[in-house]
């Protein structure tokens, strides 16, 4: 018998975002094996931001996760405290 990698499912609202001219890849996925979605945002200096808690079953609950967040804490939210500094978050 043979082993299969999970299939990665990849939501529609997965796209490059351009805010303040600062560009992020927002993917929201999940795998063939599990109902949940995951939100990942990553910045041009390739700092990942990963974020499934809570559970998001839904693909728009997942996007909502990341306007929330956005709109809460602003860009910084995707930068590591380095990156913050060199760009003057």
């Amino acid at each position: 018998m043979t082993q299969h990698e999970p299939e990665i499912i990849f939501s529609h609202y997965t796209q490059t975002a351009t805010i303040d001219g600062h560009d992020f890849a927002v993917e929201i996925y999940k795998t063939s094996l599990a109902p949940r979605w995951i939100l990942s945002v990553e910045n041009q200096f390739g700092t990942l931001t990963v974020s499934d808690t809570p559970p998001y079953f839904g693909d728009v609950l997942a996007w909502r996760a990341f306007q929330e967040l956005l709109s809460e804490e602003g860009i910084k939210a995707f930068y590591n405290k380095k990156e913050r500094r060199e760009r003057g978050l």
